[in-house]
């Protein structure tokens, strides 16, 4: 594990590349967080777990174009644009919840890393 001291934040390696399949979420706790890795072409994306409205799996939500959408009441964050929420529950106007975070990730050999 690599540590950045400055920002405290850490390099931590969560899976083998081989782990994920394409385009299916999968849950992982890291270090106290409970993320979702997910591979998308040629790269991984992880993000929090929990949607910021009422907790629900976002491993469970539906995955479409970057855009993950709760399984519990519909909001939608982007992925590609750091966890953006562009669509509220019950489809109500985009920022009617916080966003989720995204997290950097780097694939080194055969692991997956994620910053936290």
């Amino acid at each position: 594990m690599a540590y950045n001291l400055r920002f405290n934040l850490a390099l931590v390696d969560v899976c083998k590349l081989d782990d994920l399949r394409e385009n299916e979420p999968r849950a992982f706790s890291v270090n106290g967080k409970d993320l979702v890795l997910i591979k998308l072409g040629a790269k991984v994306i992880a993000f929090d777990r929990w949607c910021t409205h009422e907790a629900g799996d976002l491993s469970l939500g539906e995955f479409e174009k970057g855009i993950v959408t709760c399984p519990e009441h519909g909001a939608k964050f982007d992925l590609n644009h750091a966890g953006r929420n562009v669509l509220g529950p019950d489809e109500e106007e985009a920022g009617t919840v916080d966003d989720i975070k995204v997290y950097p990730t780097e694939v080194a050999g055969t692991s997956v890393r994620v910053v936290i």
